[in-house]
């Protein structure tokens, strides 16, 4: 299994996770995430394109104190795509 898949796929075990935590909660969550893959991303055009879904979702998060099921579904489904493509 490539390094971005087993990222995409921790991305998506995270963002299963934390969909259902308060969206403050949530944020700080996926945030963490987001900086402990800030070196694999820059390695990585595919993975850094499918993080922008990620911290898009995390920035509505931060900023409106919430996001829509259509901002998660498009995150969980970058990342979907990522791992079905490299995996």
């Amino acid at each position: 299994m490539s390094i971005e898949s087993e990222l995409a796929t921790a991305a998506l075990d995270t963002l299963h996770g934390a969909r259902g935590l308060p969206s403050k909660e949530a944020a700080a969550h996926l945030r963490d995430f987001l900086d402990s893959i800030s070196s694999p991303v820059s390695n990585s055009n595919r993975l850094s394109g499918a993080s922008g879904a990620l911290k898009s979702l995390v920035d509505k998060l931060e900023a409106e104190g919430s996001a829509s099921d259509d901002d998660w579904q498009s995150a969980i489904e970058t990342m979907l795509s990522l791992a079905n493509e490299t995996g």
